[in-house]
Parts: structure tokens; C-alpha cells; sequence
């Protein structure tokens, strides 16, 4: 009987939609994952006065929960961006490891993060990144509370091919300020039972998180990543999907040789 592969739990960036991935979501289906897309409650939101990164990460978790208690699945989460921050926190305490040891089905086998922020739990994305918003994140636009991305295209979007790029670009959403500006959760790849279990994709090209403040969260982060490298943008799921899957592939294969 063939080995059935894990769920692959996307959590989106900030600003993203998930019809922004679509390309990714095809091929990991293509190339025989289920996957569940995750959404966030601090995009667009009615009231962006109450929409923290704890409670996209409550929200996140509450998502695939079900995945894993009622069906036994095994997942992957792989989280693009800001969704490093909900995604690490969801996958708190749920790692199959510990779930196996307390004779449970089903758990998260490991952690993908694509370009993402790695933020230790109680401080918050701004603090980490030095005080300030990055330039181009326009506050309070286009109204009080919400954010939105100036030069969208150049920052996100550099190796995405027209007409693909504008059609990503005109999909964005605004996002909740007081997600990046509230304490990130406990973090599950900080957690021993992750250990050789979280991996980080390096995007060389990227013009939103250059490859210096990459490297520094990893660094920071105080535990060892696999980390692989992949020559684009802020946003490889839409210009070089079949890289991603095949840096997924490989990630995964890492996570159960572990496990082994």
C-alpha cells in the first residue's frame, strides 16, 4: 500500500488571499498532497482593533485541528510571510512525536517556512524588526487600523511574470496593524520535540525580507533549521511553484528520516 503523504497546511501571508497561491495549490495536489488553506481573521477585517496574531494563530489551529483529532492525518504547515508568526503558534503542542507518546493519531511532523518571520513568543513583529513598519507598508490605509503594500509589484512580486504579477498584485487585501504589532504566541519550532522537524526556504531574491534579515531570524531563533535555498522573490509560490514543491518534497522526507 503506498505511503499517503501529510496534509500540507498552507497559512498565508499578510495582504494575501489564498487564490494568490493557486499555482502552488495545483501542483502539491499534482504531485499528491492534500492541502487545506488556511484563512486569517485579521485580513480584512470588519474591526481591526481586536484582530491580533494570537488569535490568527487560535484561528489557524482551530482550522486543521479537526485534520488530526477526527481523522488521525498527519500535516505540514507551510506558512509564506507574516503567516510564520500564526503558523508557529498553531502548531504549538500539537507535534506527532508527543501525540504518538501519549498514544494519539495524527500530529504535525514538521515546519516549512517560506521567506517568514521567526519571532519568539511574546514580542512583537515591530519590536523585532527594530521599531518601524518596513517602508513599504502604508499605515492606516485605507482606513484606520489596516495596512495595505506600496510598490506591491517591486517589493512582492519582482520575477512574477505579467499578466500573473498584476492579477496577484489587484487580488491583495488590507490587513490588521495590530497583527504585527501585538506579541507573537508560544512558538512550536522552539518546542525540543520540533527539533529536525522545522525548515526554513531562503528566497535570494527577496526584496520585502532581503536575505540578511532572513538569515537573522534563523540565527536568532536559537535552533537549527534545514535550510535550502531558492532563487527568487518575496513570493516563490507564484513564480517558481514546482521549486517550492520540490523544496516541500524534500523537507519532508528530512521530517520522516528524523522520525525514523
Amino acid at each position: 500500500m503506498p505511503h499517503s503523504k501529510a496534509v500540507i497546511v498552507l497559512v498565508t501571508g499578510a495582504w494575501h488571499p489564498s487564490s494568490a497561491y493557486k499555482s502552488l495549490i495545483s501542483d502539491l495536489v499534482k504531485a499528491g498532497y492534500p492541502v487545506l488553506v488556511t484563512s486569517l481573521p485579521s485580513l480584512e477585517p470588519k474591526d481591526p482593533s481586536v484582530c491580533d496574531c494570537r488569535s490568527d494563530a487560535s484561528s489557524v489551529r482551530q482550522q486543521f485541528l479537526p485534520a488530526i483529532e477526527e481523522e488521525g492525518k498527519d500535516v505540514i504547515l507551510l506558512c509564506h510571510s507574516y503567516g510564520g508568526i500564526p503558523g508557529g503558534g498553531a502548531a504549538h503542542g500539537l507535534s506527532k512525536s508527543a501525540r504518538t507518546q501519549q498514544g494519539k493519531k495524527g500530529g504535525v511532523v514538521g515546519l516549512i517556512f517560506i521567506s517568514a518571520f521567526v519571532v519568539p513568543e511574546g514580542i512583537t513583529l515591530v519590536n523585532y524588526l527594530g521599531g518601524k513598519h518596513p517602508p513599504y507598508l502604508l499605515g492606516n490605509e485605507p482606513s484606520e487600523g489596516l495596512s495595505e503594500v506600496g510598490t506591491a509589484k517591486e517589493t512582492l512580486f519582482g520575477d512574477v511574470s505579467p499578466p500573473y504579477d498584476r492579477e496577484i498584485e489587484k487580488s491583495l487585501l488590507p490587513h490588521a496593524m495590530l497583527a504585527f504589532e501585538s506579541p507573537a504566541p508560544p512558538a512550536a519550532w522552539a518546542q525540543p520535540e520540533y527539533s529536525g522537524k522545522i525548515a526554513f526556504l531562503r528566497c535570494t531574491q527577496d526584496a520585502a525580507l532581503p536575505t540578511f534579515l532572513q538569515d537573522l531570524f534563523v540565527d536568532k531563533s536559537g535552533v537549527k533549521w534545514i535550510v535550502k535555498d531558492i532563487e527568487a522573490s518575496h513570493s516563490p509560490f507564484a513564480s517558481k511553484p514546482g521549486e517550492v514543491v520540490q523544496a516541500v518534497e524534500e523537507f519532508a522526507q528530512a521530517f520522516e528520516s528524523e522520525t525514523a
